[in-house]
């Protein structure tokens, strides 16, 4: 099974691409659910023509079974959790301004690597503390 790496973003709706540029394949959706539908088919689609028209077609792309792991940027990850994690929780959960938050989610702002892991880690600590009621 070959992993493929899908690199999610968020503008007015949500993006993405494989890590590999090689492939030419973008997706957008509403839904990051959507989003995750569309790129399936749409790669599946891409690569079937790719094969017609006798293109290369890199190796994890030529494998039987592909397992995707999604890279979601900052702004994509503020966006799809926004309805169930409010900045305000986030903030205090992460320690970051929420100002700095909306930045983030706006686009105004990229956040670092070790920001990203820090709001990724406020997101599951949320999780964590809801499921742990009975």
């Amino acid at each position: 099974m070959a992993k493929i790496v899908i690199k999610v973003d968020y503008t007015d709706n949500f993006v993405a691409s494989p890590a590999n540029e090689e492939i030419a394949c973008v997706v957008t959706a509403k839904t990051y659910k959507e989003l995750q539908e569309e790129m399936k088919t749409s790669l599946i689609e891409h690569i079937n023509w790719m094969k017609e028209d006798g293109d290369a077609i890199p190796a994890e792309f030529k494998a039987e079974n592909w397992e995707f792991e999604w890279d979601m940027s900052v702004r994509a990850i503020l966006h799809h959790t926004e309805k169930l994690v409010p900045k305000s929780a986030l903030a205090a959960a992460t320690g970051i301004n929420q100002q700095q938050l909306t930045h983030y989610a706006s686009g105004y702002r990229i956040a670092r690597p070790a920001m990203r892991s820090r709001i990724i880690e406020g997101i599951r600590k949320i999780a964590n503390t809801l499921y742990a009621i009975s």
